[in-house]
């Protein structure tokens, strides 16, 4: 079973969005579905327990998926039962790598939108405190990494 993890600040906006998007082209994909775990963290606790963001959470259910969701910290303990780390943004790569080193068995950790071909810039940009068309160019972004990420996932099984 491959462990994968998307991670941002506060785990309630982009890798809460991530994590679901993922699962859910993980489940409609034969050869990956039940094979793969998609989870999401924060490297910061400002947010830990708390809801995804409610615009995250309305993009999710206009699509028929779950939006369920609580908040949590990113922790060497929980980094050590991971395959794959995918960091929204470089200063996410770099807190997620401080926190790998602690790890037991470290994971990979890489930029989520690496996995697009035609991003322009490697940053996923947080839409938080922005309107709701800034959480939905986030989702957009998002979808367009995952072909790029389930060849990867199709490649580790």
């Amino acid at each position: 079973m491959l462990r994968i993890l998307a991670l941002c600040h506060g785990n309630i906006c982009r890798s809460p969005l991530a994590e679901v998007l993922i699962e859910a082209a993980i489940h409609a994909d034969p050869l990956l579905a039940g094979r793969v775990i998609v989870t999401s963290a924060g490297t910061s606790d400002e947010h830990q327990g708390e809801g995804m963001h409610v615009n995250s959470a309305a993009i999710l259910s206009a699509r028929g998926l779950r939006n369920s969701h609580r908040a949590r910290l990113f922790t060497p303990a929980m980094a050590s039962t991971l395959d794959l780390v995918l960091a929204a943004d470089q200063e996410n790569l770099r807190s997620g790598r401080t926190i790998i080193r602690m790890a037991e068995r470290p994971p990979e950790i890489r930029l989520l939108r690496d996995f697009d071909p035609t991003a322009v810039g490697r940053d996923l940009d947080d839409p938080w405190g922005q309107p709701p068309t800034a959480y939905e160019r986030a989702a957009a972004e998002i979808a367009a990494t995952i072909p790029g990420i389930l060849a990867e996932l199709r490649d580790r099984v």
